[in-house]
């Protein structure tokens, strides 16, 4: 016997071997079908009796292992089926002529035998004898299953009847008993007494034994257990050790199906993951296809045995059994225990006996078969009493049996060696048995080498080795298992699938080893491998599907994300003049504004840790838009990477491919990939594609460990138009030091700027230029000045616009232009006092004659002072500029978008450099003789390097050289501004005086049209006046009076300017009368008269009490005057000496808008020249 049954358990030991065979022309799936309902009769319970037996059932059974059916008979072929398939009757003769064959190979040791022909019907065949089964199909085959139920049974009564006679010649002790010989015995049966006592008990117990194997058979276990006891003593006693060995171990079969009737086959032990610090591997990392066993995964155990059929009267059956720590069922367990169960071996008994047997094999070398089986029985046992290290120990010596075996013959041991210690739990070995059984496929002396059974053989090593071939289960982060035995297998892979003629194959593992397995390898080895997977990938190239093998396994696409490693991916926002806006809804910021709540930490918690994968942002439709990726080369050359674009869902989107050349080990480098979304909506990015060494791969964000999340969503808008924006001036020059952020700022998000250098006062027009460079019509067009972004604030009027011809043009078609001009007015600083100072200034409410000198006018003139102190004292810098910034925001929309409230805005910078011109200080307001005028006073000091004309109203021109300082006066109107309403306004920092302040200021800065030009470089402009701080004193001066004024002297109307003669000590009658001319009633109003006189020498004495004596009274208090009403006021003056005498006649009211009372005074001033003796006026 050379050949080996790995597939042998001890219950086989009580099983009938039954071969079945085909015959004629049925095809592989037709038999297997036909083999697998035989199959099913397997355990046999007979009509007339209570017994029952196992049948065991292969398609092939080598003579050599029949003519060992005397040493052990559950070896030998006791029963026959021949399966064949007809069309006609010559066919069935062939299958006859077959099964005629099988019968004579088979005939020494066969019981019965069977042949089923499917295709005819019994009455249609000719020589029809009682072993024919004939079946007209298939199909219609319902009575295959009692059919091998009745050859079942006729093989237990042929069984039962040998065993009564092996039974009555072991009882019979006068009978001369035949000696039972193993095949390589027979040579040594030559001169051996036959006569003497020791070869009477060896033939005495090889009898009992053979009739312990025939009982076993038959169902009865019991009995086995007696004669194989009894055997066993009769044949140590004669020294017969290797029969000895067969006892032992039929005891061991006989009390494995006791003590367990569910048999030793188990599933193999789940290692424990806790002491190797492996990650869980879960069952869809093992890849099917594997070189598996039929009949050990088909086996069903054996339940005929006499006493399990005892036992189970008290078990129930149909429940998983309770199991005991010796793998036996607590019942069996407790049965046994109850010594129900005579001579049976416990488990650990089981085990010795199996040494003691296995130590006798060893003894003959050509038992060496056997022996392989008996360790491959009893290491079963132990896996099912989990005694695994016990069964490496057996696994051990069946490495060092030295047995002449086939190249299919050691491929199946090392592939039972290898299930086996992948049973225990023992991966690695198994792995490594499993990897020697491939080699052995293909090994030098093998003429038709197997490639295929060597890769399927090769694909069930990798889970023993910690290896899987689904590169999203497969760590890199750490090292899991051992990186050179995972090369040697990837390699070996490659290679096979390569010989198997699988070019895809072999590119699909080698682009896994260069993915997965980058880090082990060297530099060199990277680059080799690396042509070699370009060479595979020029004939077939790589891609990112499944591959299914013939086995059924299915290969997950291998994604190259190391080729090149992409350190980090980000979305990019549109430039800030395209990205999308919407107005707020009412309702969100109505709802906002009605929270309770003003700051919650929590809520700013959550707001932190919000969702990464959302962009707060958002994208157009139809407009190219970009992803920033940081890569890095790992590879020791140039890499190429082609078609690299991003992959989405959603919405639709189309990539732009890239392609790129990255240096050897470098990085990381930024790469900017593009698309362009098509339509709005929601759209996600789930990772990018690459095309690397021939093979395409599809990179997903979930696969990248260094990538956070999983995908990235940003939201789409419908399409909007763009626009193009050109300005008439050069750009600004900015620079590189500037320390305005929000200047900084503005310049990162404008499209484009304009710059200009104008003196103060001169202006000058920037035209912008629109041009439609999209497809979209632009139907809205807005614009807006932000000047936050200066220091100091921009005046107002510095930049005005008219929008109004632009907006005509709508819509502006793609492809059209539209122009719209900004003015720039320059506007300077105009050097005042602050108003302390000017307050300290008292005005002078004596006025003197404009006939007098010039040296004494001054004095004794009433005015508004509002100066600075002399210019020779704050000299400016010359040429110096002052920065005026200034942001024009222009806002647009159209298409499907702006019907959705979206819009874009663009920024243009705006820099003006203001140079100084004609700087403004002492600026004086003087009342003129005529009550509707007044006169403005100010000093003009030319600050510039030219020559500067001034011209204004009334005048002649007037030249001002360079850094000359001269005054001029400007006769102005009178204009009167209605108060502002302070009981119904909101609350302002502004009080009602300074309002009022700003509109005299406003007001006089229009009336006022002083004008400059420099001759040298015909540059022009205008004097800005706005900004002049107006006192309380000035705002009344330049006011119209609501009072009208009728003086009379003497009963003479008084309207000019000449003194009145009086004489010493004659009375001077003053009538004074005063009507309410405005819209408004005047309340709380004094009139005064009050006498003074003037020494023209800048002296003006309030007090003449000794000088001037008044009948009557000077001043006089009215509470209210409606608007048309008047009333009088008389009173009489007597001078005592000569002089210059004047009346000052005022009258007062309360102001609601400031703490100082309205002073109006009437002009022109009454003077009174007083002498002794009458004379006329000149």
């Amino acid at each position: 016997m050379s050949i080996a049954d790995y597939e042998q358990t001890a219950e086989d030991h009580q099983a009938v071997l039954v071969v079945v065979k085909p015959a004629g022309q049925i095809n592989a799936k037709t038999f297997n079908h036909i083999f697998d309902r035989i199959t099913r009769c397997r355990h046999v319970r007979l009509p007339d009796s209570q017994r029952s037996f196992c049948l065991r059932y292969k398609k092939s059974s080598p003579v050599e292992n029949n003519v060992w059916g005397e040493f052990q008979a559950h070896r030998k072929v006791m029963g026959l089926l021949v399966v064949g398939k007809c069309a006609t009757a010559a066919d069935t003769g062939a299958i006859q002529e077959r099964y005629n064959l099988l019968k004579e190979l088979y005939g020494s040791t066969l019981y019965d035998s069977r042949c089923l022909i499917f295709g005819m019907k019994q009455e249609n065949g000719t020589n029809a004898k009682t072993n024919m089964v004939y079946y007209s199909s298939v199909e219609d085959s319902f009575s295959l299953d009692e059919t091998v139920r009745e050859f079942a049974a006729s093989l237990f009564w042929v069984l039962e009847s040998k065993r009564l006679q092996a039974e009555r010649l072991a009882s019979d002790k006068s009978e001369k008993l035949p000696l039972l010989l193993a095949p390589f015995e027979k040579k040594d049966l030559i001169g051996i007494d036959t006569e003497t006592r020791a070869f009477r008990k060896r033939c005495q117990g090889r009898m009992r034994k053979y009739s312990g194997d025939l009982c076993l058979l038959a169902g009865l276990t019991q009995e086995a257990l007696l004669h194989y006891q009894a055997s066993a003593d009769i044949l140590k006693s004669a020294n017969d050790w290797l029969w000895l060995a067969a006892a032992f171990e039929g005891t061991c079969a006989a009390s494995v199906t006791v003590q367990y009737p569910h048999g030793t086959t188990r599933p193999p032990m789940p290692r424990n993951q806790s002491f190797s610090g492996s990650p869980k591997v879960t069952s869809e990392r093992k890849l099917s296809g594997s070189l598996t066993r039929a009949a050990s995964d088909s086996r069903l155990t054996s339940t005929g045995s006499a006493l399990w059929t005892a036992v189970s009267q008290f078990l129930d059956v149909s429940a998983p059994p309770t199991m005991s720590p010796n793998g036996l069922p607590m019942a069996t367990a407790e049965f046994l225990q109850d010594g129900k169960a005579k001579n049976c071996l416990s488990p650990d008994e089981i085990i010795e006996k199996y040494k003691e047997a296995l130590i006798q094999y060893s003894k003959y070398k050509n038992a060496a078969v056997i022996e392989l089986e008996g360790i491959i029985k009893a290491t079963r046992i132990m896996i099912t009493q989990r005694k695994n290290l016990q069964a490496s120990e057996f696994l051990q010596n069946m490495v060092y049996i030295n047995i002449q075996l086939t190249d299919e013959d050691k491929i199946q041991r090392y592939n039972t060696l290898s299930g086996l210690y992948e049973q225990i739990g023992f991966k690695r070995k198994a792995a490594f048995f499993k990897r020697v059984a491939a080699m052995q496929c293909v090994s030098p002396n093998n003429p038709n080498p197997a490639w295929n059974s060597c890769y399927h053989l090769l694909q069930e090593t990798l889970d023993g080795y910690s290896l899987t071939l689904d590169p999203r289960q497969f760590p890199r982060e750490y090292t899991y298992g051992w990186p050179a035995i995972q090369l040697r297998i990837l390699h070996e892979m490659v290679y096979t699938a390569r010989k198997m003629g699988n070019p895809a194959l072999a590119v699909r593992h080698m682009s896994f080893l260069l993915h997965a397995m980058s880090d082990h390898l060297a530099p060199y080895e990277r680059k080799e491998l690396s042509k070699v997977l370009e060479s595979y990938t020029a004939k077939v190239p790589g891609t990112p599907v499944p591959l299914a093998l013939e086995s059924g396994a299915i290969l997950p696409p291998v994604p190259m994300t190391n080729l090149p490693t992409v350190k980090s991916f980000k979305l990019l926002d549109l430039a800030p003049h395209l990205r999308p806006m919407k107005k707020p809804s009412s309702q969100a910021s109505s709802a906002s504004l009605n929270s309770p709540f003003i700051y919650s930490p929590i809520q700013s918690r959550q707001q932190e840790k919000k969702d990464q994968s959302k962009m707060d942002f958002q994208w157009v439709s139809g407009e190219v838009c970009e992803m920033a990726l940081q890569v890095i080369n790992p590879m020791p050359f140039e890499l190429k990477v082609q078609n690299m674009s991003v992959m989405s869902e959603g919405i639709v989107f189309e990539p732009l491919i890239s392609n790129l050349s990255l240096p050897a080990e470098s990085g990381p480098l930024g790469v900017t990939l593009l698309g362009t979304p098509k339509t709005a909506g929601q759209l996600k990015l789930v990772g990018y594609v690459t095309h690397v060494l021939g093979v395409k791969s599809h990179c997903k964000f979930k696969d990248l460990r260094q990538i956070e999340e999983p995908d990235y969503s940003v939201e789409v808008v419908p399409e909007l138009p763009k626009l193009q924006v050109t300005t008439s001036l050069p750009k600004a020059a900015f620079g590189t030091t500037n320390h305005n952020l929000g200047l900084n700022k503005a310049k990162e998000t404008a499209v484009t700027s304009a710059a200009a250098r104008l003196y103060a006062g001169e202006s000058q027009e920037c035209v912008l230029t629109l041009q439609n460079v999209s497809q979209i019509p632009v139907e809205s067009i807005d614009i807006s000045l932000d000047t936050s972004i200066s220091s100091p604030k921009v005046p107002s009027g510095f930049f005005t616009w008219n929008l109004e011809n632009t907006k005509a043009q709508l819509p502006l078609q793609p492809g059209a232009m539209a122009t719209f001009t900004v003015l720039i007015k320059a506007v300077g600083e105009i050097a005042t006092q602050d108003r302390k100072s000017a307050e300290n200034e008292e005005p002078s409410s004596r006025h003197s004659s404009p006939k007098k000198s010039p040296q004494t006018r001054p004095r004794s003139m009433r005015t508004a002072a509002m100066t600075a102190p002399p210019m020779e004292a704050q000299q400016p810098e010359e040429e110096k500029a002052q920065p005026v910034d200034a942001v024009l925001k222009l806002t647009y929309s159209g298409g499907q978008g702006y019907e959705e409230g979206y819009h874009r805005q663009a920024s243009i910078i705006l820099h003006v450099d203001v140079l100084q011109s004609l700087l403004v200080s002492k600026v004086n307001i003087l009342p003129a003789p005529s009550p509707r005028h007044c006169h403005l006073t100010l000093d003009l000091h030319n600050v510039t390097r030219h020559e500067v004309v001034i011209s204004y109203p009334d005048n002649d021109d007037l030249i001002i050289e360079s850094k000359q300082l001269k005054r001029i006066a400007v006769r102005v109107e009178r204009f009167s501004l209605p108060e502002p309403c302070t009981s119904d306004a909101p609350i302002s920092i502004i009080s009602p005086a300074d309002a009022r302040s700003q509109q005299y200021s406003q007001q006089l800065a229009t009336l006022v049209d002083i004008r400059w030009k420099m001759p040298s470089s015909g540059t022009c402009g205008v004097v800005n006046l706005e900004g002049i701080p107006m006192t309380p004193e000035a705002i009344d001066l330049i006011s119209i009076s609501p009072i009208q004024w009728d003086v009379r002297i003497d009963d003479k109307h008084y309207d000019t300017e000449e003194p009145v003669q009086c004489m010493v000590g004659r009375p001077m009658s003053v009538k004074v009368s005063v009507t309410n001319a405005s819209a408004e009633a005047v309340e709380g109003s004094t009139l005064v008269v009050q006498p003074y006189q003037d020494l023209w020498n800048g002296t003006v004495l309030n007090n003449v009490g000794g000088k001037v004596a008044c009948v009557g009274c000077q001043k006089r208090d009215v509470k209210k005057m409606e608007p048309g009403e008047s009333f009088q006021h008389s009173c009489t003056f007597v001078f005592f000496c000569c002089g210059d005498f004047g009346l000052d006649i005022r009258a007062t009211c309360a102001s609601r808008v400031r703490s100082q009372d309205h002073k109006w005074v009437f002009t022109p001033i009454v003077r009174i020249t007083v002498q002794d003796k009458a004379k006329k006026s000149p």
